[in-house]
C-alpha cells in the first residue's frame, strides 16, 4: 500500500488523447482507469502493474481552457507531477516553511483538494501538484468506459514505471521538498544526483549540474524538468548501469507526446509476456 504522502503519476500534455494512447497504451501495455472532459482539460488516466500511472491531459471543451494555451506554447510534453498525501493541509506548511508558495488549487470538493507549487520557487523545472483525496468516491464518480480511440492490449503486461528523470536547479532544495515536505526516503545518491522512492515504481531520479547517472545518454537534450521516463519488469540499480551489468534502450522519440521513454533491457517487445 502507498504510503501517507507518495508519487501518485506523471501527467503529459497531449493534443488528444488517441495520440497518447498510440505510445503509454499501444507500446507500453498501459491500461485503462478513468477520464473525462473537465471543460479547461480533459485528463485520464492509464495504468500499470506497479508504480505510478500515467496521465494524458489533452484540451477540452472550453475554447480558452488552460490546455490549449499550453498546447499552443509549447506543444506536447510532460505537464506536472503529482503527490498524493493524507493531509493538504499539513503538508502545505511544510511546504510554506520552506519558502515556496501555492500557484492554483482547488479546494471545494471534499472528495478532491489540490494545489499547485510555485514551479520557479520550487527548483525543479516541472509543476508539481499536491493532492488530498477519497479515492473511493473518487471511483464511483470518475469510472468511466474507455473510448473507441482506445488501442487493443496484448493479454497480459508486466512492465512498468521504474523511475521517471529530472533536472534540477539545486540537488539541495530537491532534497528539502522531496524529503522533508514530501516524505520519500532517499534509496541512492552520487556526485550530482538522488534517488528518491515513495515505494516501487515510485521513484524520481534527480540530478543537478553536469552529472549523468546511469547514462550520459539518458539525459541528452535534457532541460530544467522531466528528463525521461524508464520502464522495465524490476528493480533496476544505478550502479548496474554504470558498471555496464544493465542496459536501457530508447523507444524511438514519439512527437506526439514528447517525452522521451527508455526500457530496460529486460523490458522489450515479447520479453516475459
Amino acid at each position: 500500500m502507498p504510503a501517507s504522502v507518495y508519487f501518485d503519476h506523471l501527467a503529459v500534455g497531449v493534443r488528444n488523447w488517441s495520440e497518447g494512447f498510440r505510445r503509454f497504451a499501444g507500446e507500453l501495455g498501459g491500461q485503462w482507469s478513468h477520464g473525462g472532459d473537465a471543460g479547461e482539460f480533459a485528463p485520464c488516466q492509464l495504468l500499470y502493474p506497479e508504480g505510478i500511472n500515467l496521465e494524458l491531459i489533452a484540451p477540452g471543451s472550453a475554447a480558452d481552457g488552460f490546455m490549449h494555451r499550453f498546447i499552443q506554447r509549447g506543444g506536447p510534453g510532460p505537464h506536472h507531477i503529482t503527490f498524493k498525501v493524507s493531509s493538504l493541509h499539513a503538508v502545505l506548511d511544510e511546504v510554506s516553511a520552506l519558502g515556496i508558495g501555492v500557484l492554483d488549487g482547488r479546494t471545494r470538493q471534499s472528495f478532491w483538494q489540490e494545489a499547485f507549487l510555485h514551479p520557479k520557487q520550487c527548483g525543479i523545472g516541472t509543476l508539481l501538484q499536491v493532492v488530498q483525496s477519497d479515492d473511493a468516491a473518487l471511483a464511483r464518480i470518475a469510472r468511466t468506459p474507455p473510448p473507441d480511440s482506445f488501442p487493443e492490449q496484448p493479454a497480459e503486461s508486466t512492465r512498468g514505471v521504474l523511475w521517471t528523470g529530472l533536472t534540477v536547479e539545486s540537488l539541495e532544495r530537491a532534497r528539502e521538498l522531496f524529503t522533508a515536505a514530501l516524505r520519500g526516503d532517499i534509496a541512492d545518491h552520487g556526485h550530482g544526483w538522488l534517488r528518491f522512492t515513495w515505494g516501487p515504481g515510485r521513484d524520481l531520479l534527480v540530478r543537478s549540474g553536469e552529472a549523468v547517472p546511469g547514462s550520459a545518454s539518458l539525459w541528452a537534450g535534457s532541460d530544467l524538468g522531466v528528463a525521461h521516463v524508464v520502464f522495465g519488469r524490476g528493480p533496476l540499480a544505478i550502479r548496474e548501469l554504470d558498471s555496464g551489468d544493465a542496459q536501457v534502450e530508447p523507444m524511438p522519440f514519439d512527437e506526439a507526446t514528447a517525452v522521451r521513454v527508455w526500457l530496460s533491457a529486460d523490458a522489450g517487445p515479447g520479453r516475459g509476456q
